[in-house]
């Protein structure tokens, strides 16, 4: 007569709460490759501008070295060969730092995603949550009901005794 008060769902509720353990260590995971690759990036731009400055110096170096009148010709053409190899280094790396910013940006999306999942992971469990909850009152309401039936009858016989 005694009912089995295991919630029957309760493989549900298991599966629907890994799931969301999942989801938040994804979404963990997606968060330190963004971060990742925004550092990377951040570090291609310092040295884009590290490479623009070294550039700028050299063509401060030759012109005054020009205008003192300390560079041969051959030295003239061997600095604008080398200014403009410096110039192809910096588009190089500009190339470098668009794919990189498409690569973050591609990142930021995993992270929306991550989230997405994460978001729905936690109101599938939520509403499991609560309909074990609905559950677990409904079963004390019947309990408490069985009880004072039982209390009820217990009356009811030691009143009719004591006639």
């Amino acid at each position: 007569m005694a009912k089995d008060n295991k919630y029957r769902l309760s493989a549900l509720l298991e599966l629907r709460e890994r799931k969301k353990d999942q989801a938040e260590h994804y979404l963990a995971e997606c968060m330190q490759v963004l971060r990742t690759e925004q550092e990377r990036q951040r570090d291609m731009e310092a040295e884009l501008e590290r490479m623009e400055a070294k550039r700028e110096e050299r063509i401060r170096e030759y012109s005054e070295q020009a205008m003192r009148g300390e560079m041969s010709a051959q030295s003239a053409i061997s600095s604008n060969v080398y200014i403009e190899r410096l110039k192809e280094q910096e588009d190089a790396q500009k190339e470098a730092i668009e794919n990189q910013k498409r690569v973050v940006l591609q990142k930021k999306e995993a992270v929306e995603g991550a989230r997405k999942d994460l978001v729905l992971a936690s109101q599938e469990l939520k509403a499991i949550e609560k309909h074990k909850e609905k559950w677990q009152e409904a079963l004390k309401k019947e309990r408490e009901a069985k009880e004072e039936q039982a209390m009820d009858e217990i009356a009811q016989s030691a009143f009719f005794r004591d006639d």
